[in-house]
């Protein structure tokens, strides 16, 4: 009878634990016991909330204080702030839309919590120290946010976090978890240390998605490290302390709508990943690093990124294969589109690139395997273009306002620009000494206040194209080969530096002092073409004409000289005009009148 008394007081009080959502603790720190070895494994924090489908363990300095029996399926954030307490998960004592986070929370495998707009606001506690502060991680779990302010509060109460507080809160997504934010607001998060705690984090093989969502003041944004299946959609990420968005060894994410601004670093970093993936309508502005930077990307495809402000635009390094569509870069200190590492072979197609007078427009490093530029325009920066690396091809692009359109250096070879037009600036195109197998094709250079194209690579061809209002428009420093090119409106249309031997055919120049200068010991070999200038031939070395070449004077301007003509008549005439009129007697006045005004 005692032992069936025992019994049945022993089921009425699990009754009533159950009900009341409360089972007692077992011996505290029981050797074994499951809470207490997660505690260990998770950095011993102050406090722990482990939470699993069937029980919540509340653990403090390495004890369990107390267990809860959670309802089945989904949890709600708002049921833990009504079952755990003041200082581990709790409504703020003024604001019942408020919930305050005190403790680090654990979600366990198979475990889903829900933040939804029950709960409009949750502040994470950064504590004094690493484990006094707050965090939520996990695996093989699941965590819900939906219209939710999500942000941190300093120990002092200061909203968010001070960036430097040690135990700033952070959320991260370990192996096959999911991690859903829906139209809410992450600030404050991220405290240094591994990446896992930079922010948001989506880990090894986890998955989810970000919607509608803006990141502001967070250590990182977003950082996806080996996930798999992420969608970020319509997500603005500002002011974070170092990147904005880290994408590293990710799989199979999908970008559109990005938007990152004024983040420390880079606005967008990609590391690593997946091959052919796609990001779309990616935006930065003001970053103080690359708006976009691409690391190590096969089949890359960037369709119509826009950066405005960043320290550089769009910088793709050991990228093979990648396409950059309809790029626009404004303002960029260094360069609006930078290409370099081996093996990078890149195309970009319709770029819209305007410069301040700083920097470079396009950049293509040396040790890339090829690129190729075509269409849009480039403006506004020191270096329209800059050449470095071999087996390029700039074609159709617009220049203007540039210093210098387009500077092929380096030891770049198999360079091909064709059909480009460069208005303006100081020079039109240079090719260095050290360069080869440059050839200019279709080239219209107008307008350069000092030399159209400058030549020191040996075997340099250009072929059709024009170069009109420069002071000088084509130097020649090495061997070259010039065909079908049509100069005007220049001082000097043809420099031949000392020693240097070239060849031109069809071409037509004119000049209103020089036509041709040869230095000492250079050679020109003219073929069917036409040179006029008061001065059509000169300096000290030789022009061998061939075939029909003609070597003239400028032609008359005979309406000018008609114009002059007129205008000097019309003076004669008045000042003959005047002489007659001179001798004329003045009218005499009669007596009577008086008033001759």
């Amino acid at each position: 009878m005692t032992h069936l008394r025992r019994v049945t007081a022993a089921a009425a009080a699990l009754a009533a634990a159950l009900a009341s959502g409360v089972l007692a603790a077992p011996s505290a720190g029981a050797a074994g016991d499951p809470d207490v070895a997660a505690w260990q494994r998770s950095g011993r924090p102050d406090r722990l909330v482990v939470v699993r489908p069937h029980a919540v363990g509340l653990v403090e300095k390495g004890k369990v204080v107390r267990r809860l029996v959670p309802p089945g399926g989904v949890m709600p954030l708002s049921w833990l702030a009504t079952r755990t307490g003041k200082q581990w998960v709790a409504y703020d004592a003024h604001d019942r839309s408020t919930v305050r986070i005190g403790a680090a929370v654990l979600l366990a495998p198979d475990t889903i919590v829900r933040v939804d707009e029950r709960t409009r606001t949750v502040l994470m506690s950064a504590g004094r120290s690493a484990a006094s502060g707050t965090w939520i991680k996990g695996s093989r779990a699941a965590l819900d946010i939906q219209g939710v302010t999500l942000s941190s509060v300093g120990a002092d109460g200061t909203r968010p976090a001070p960036a430097d507080a040690p135990g700033r809160p952070y959320v991260a997504m370990g192996t096959k978890g999911r991690l859903d934010i829906r139209d809410s607001t992450v600030e404050g998060l991220g405290r240094g240390g591994d990446t896992a705690r930079s922010g948001v984090t989506w880990g090894w093989l986890s998955t989810g998605s970000v919607t509608g969502s803006t990141f502001d003041g967070n250590l990182t944004g977003i950082r996806l490290a080996g996930s798999s299946g992420v969608t970020l959609k319509d997500v603005s990420v500002t002011r974070s302390a170092q990147d904005g968005v880290v994408l590293k060894d990710d799989a199979l994410t999908t970008v559109s709508g990005l938007t990152a601004q004024s983040n420390g670093r880079r606005g967008v970093s990609l590391d690593g990943g997946p091959d052919s993936r796609t990001l779309t309508g990616v935006v930065t502005r003001g970053n103080g690093g690359a708006g976009l930077r691409a690391v190590a990307q096969r089949g890359l495809r960037l369709e119509s990124p826009a950066s405005q402000g960043d320290r550089s635009g769009i910088e793709l390094v050991r990228c093979a294969r990648c396409t950059v569509q309809e790029p626009t870069v404004q303002g960029p200190e260094r360069n609006a589109l930078r290409v370099d590492g081996a093996g990078s072979h890149v195309t970009v197609r319709r770029p819209v690139l305007s410069g301040d007078g700083r920097g470079t427009g396009v950049r293509l490093e040396p040790g890339i395997e090829g690129a190729r530029v075509t269409g849009g325009s480039v403006g506004g920066f020191s270096h329209g273009v800059v050449v470095r690396g071999s087996h390029t091809r700039v074609m159709g692009v617009s220049l203007a306002g540039n210093r210098t359109g387009v500077a092929v250096g380096g030891r770049a070879g198999d360079v091909e620009l064709k059909g480009l037009l460069v208005v303006g600036g100081h020079t039109g195109v240079t090719a260095a000494r050290g360069t080869h197998g440059v050839v200019l094709s279709g080239i219209r250079i107008n307008g350069a206040t000092s030399k159209g194209l400058v030549s020191a690579s040996p075997g340099l061809r250009a072929v059709g194209g024009a170069v009109s209002g420069a002071t000088t428009s084509v130097v020649l420093r090495a061997e070259a080969e010039l065909k079908g090119l049509a100069i005007d409106e220049t001082h000097r249309g043809v420099h031949l530096s000392e020693s240097v031997r070239a060849t031109g055919r069809d071409l037509d120049v004119l000049a209103d002092r020089r036509g041709i200068q040869t230095d000492r010991g250079a050679r020109l070999d003219l073929t069917d073409s036409r040179v006029r200038a008061p001065r059509a031939l000169t300096g000290d070395g030789q022009v061998e004409r061939h075939g029909q070449t003609e070597i003239s004077l400028p032609p008359v301007p005979w309406l000018g000289v008609a114009a002059l003509g007129a205008l000097l008549l019309a003076v004669l005439l008045q000042t003959v005009h005047q002489v007659r009129h001179r001798r004329t007697p003045r009218p005499k006045v009669a007596a009577h009148v008086r008033n001759t005004v």
